[in-house]
């Protein structure tokens, strides 16, 4: 059985330490009277970067697909997956660093994998970031229907903080967390996608489509 790595506390678990040092800097500074409101202002920053809020999906519809993260969508394609050898419905969401970092799962499904690939940490709206930049590849089938989750850093992350292995997860489970990046969705090609590129998202929260009924 699956533990949860990020619980629901209001502060992510993976902000705590960076929050900590800030805090102590914070003191410190207040201490030696040396610019303290700098930090108390750096600790407020950190506080929202990693707030972690409680999201109700928009539909309880078994079907509908929950946005894994708040962002803006930057595209909806058909593309051919070199390594699936197969054509998927592609969505891409952008997730900047004022935006909460929690990533979820879109919809209640099987994880089998998730696999990290180390990389740098380029900007996400650079061409070659999507080779380079570190990433978290998951597998994932719903109701025996195979799709796919990228789960790709950005400039300001420096890492991604994976949660889960492998297992049975609902709809909007927190998997992981980074700052900024991006979230890559390969879904079958009869998913039906209710938004458009440039709408903004949140995770949890926005429905982004619903995979087909096979009664």
């Amino acid at each position: 059985m699956n533990a949860q790595f990020t619980s629901t506390q209001i502060i992510a678990k993976e902000g705590w330490r960076n929050i900590a040092i800030a805090l102590v800097l914070l003191l410190l500074a207040y201490w030696s009277d040396t610019g303290y409101y700098i930090m108390f202002i750096v600790v407020l920053l950190l506080m929202f970067v990693y707030r972690n809020p409680e999201r109700i999906a928009m539909e309880d519809d078994p079907l509908a697909i929950i946005s894994p993260i708040d962002g803006k969508i930057v595209a909806i394609e058909r593309i051919t997956s070199e390594l699936q050898k197969q054509d998927f419905l592609y969505v891409k969401i952008r997730s900047l660093p004022f935006d909460v970092g929690m990533v979820r799962f879109p919809i209640g499904s099987t994880l089998n994998s998730a696999k990290t690939i180390h990389g740098l940490f380029l900007p996400p709206y650079k061409k070659i970031a999507s080779a380079l930049n570190e990433r978290i590849d998951f597998k994932c089938s719903h109701n025996n229907t195979p799709f796919f989750m990228r789960v790709q850093a950005g400039m300001f992350s420096k890492k991604i903080y994976l949660g889960y292995g492998r297992g049975e997860l609902k709809s909007g489970s927190r998997i992981a967390f980074m700052v900024d990046g991006s979230v890559e969705l390969l879904l079958p090609l009869d998913s039906r996608v209710k938004v458009s590129i440039g709408a903004h998202v949140k995770g949890g929260e926005s429905v982004i489509g619903y995979f087909a009924y096979k009664g």
